[in-house]
């Protein structure tokens, strides 16, 4: 199996936005080291803060939203790497699937900031030497059997906790359950989404469906639709779909309109992308 090489870094910043929702299609691993805000995972907000470790699989919608100073270790694996560090017995990448996305690493977490610190340090000093490279991985390989030894299994979809948008002052509509609003778009992904058809569901103002959508995750409505249009696509991609049937099931009107919008959220045409991935599952 493939090593390829790792991504970790120690990003600073005043503030950090995100202007859109993204994925990756290499695992994230996202430890902050201050408080710095909130980040939306898929269905879900979670404060930014130390003692958190967030687990985002490949493919995982999310958005940090910090409106203070931020600092925060972020280390991106790939997906071959995670593979070829696994074991019969300790399947890293099953695991990662299968772990809450947010984890309170407690007393745990000085001992993997260390790790993050001890392998930022030998990436940095992009050594030659022999057994460098042997330290990275098992660096790499202890952080990773710390970090999922620790994280819980993900809890059942009606166990989690709802998100909810507060009333706008003189709004009639009242709280707004926004986890709804969620699965009403999941389970209708394929079908023509308008703002004003999923407003009239919920019999509120498409007005007020907007603002307390961005309020309780950062982006708009339709944001999120094309995102998950896009995430699902390619998982149907994988599965060997081909290019415009792949862009039908998930809602796309024109073909053109699904090649274009694939192409700026992932970096690759659809059938590019298809292929570099049907490749990669043959070697």
């Amino acid at each position: 199996m493939q090593v390829q090489p790792f991504y970790l870094k120690m990003s600073r910043d005043n503030s950090w936005y995100m202007d859109r929702p993204h994925f990756h299609e290499s695992v994230e691993f996202l430890m902050p080291v201050s408080r710095g805000g909130e980040m939306f995972v898929e269905n879900q907000i979670y404060s930014l803060h130390p003692a958190a470790l967030f687990i985002l699989p490949d493919a995982t919608l999310h958005k940090t939203l910090a409106s203070e100073p931020y600092e925060r270790y972020v280390l991106h694996i790939p997906i071959p790497t995670i593979h070829a560090l696994s074991a019969p017995q300790t399947d890293f990448y099953r695991r990662i699937l299968e772990a809450e996305r947010m984890v309170e690493t407690g007393s745990r977490y000085n001992e993997l900031l260390s790790l993050l610190k001890r392998l930022d340090w030998e990436q940095g000093r992009k050594s030659t030497e022999f057994g460098s490279d042997l330290s990275q991985m098992l660096l790499l390989s202890e952080f990773l059997l710390q970090a999922l030894s620790i994280a819980p299994a993900r809890r059942q979809a009606d166990e989690l906790c709802q998100i909810e948008s507060p009333p706008l002052p003189g709004a009639r509509e009242g709280t707004l359950k926004i986890s709804a609003v969620l699965e009403y778009l999941q389970a209708h992904l394929s079908e023509k989404l308008t703002l004003e058809r999923v407003a009239s569901e919920f019999f509120i103002s498409k007005y007020y469906l907007s603002h307390c959508f961005k309020e309780a995750t950062g982006f708009s409505v339709m944001e999120y639709v094309i995102n998950t249009r896009i995430l699902r696509a390619r998982r149907l991609l994988q599965d060997g779909q081909r290019v415009q049937a792949a862009g039908e099931a998930v809602g796309f009107q024109s073909n053109e309109h699904f090649i274009r919008t694939f192409t700026a959220l992932t970096g690759l045409p659809p059938k590019q992308y298809a292929k570099r991935f049907s490749q990669g599952e043959r070697q």
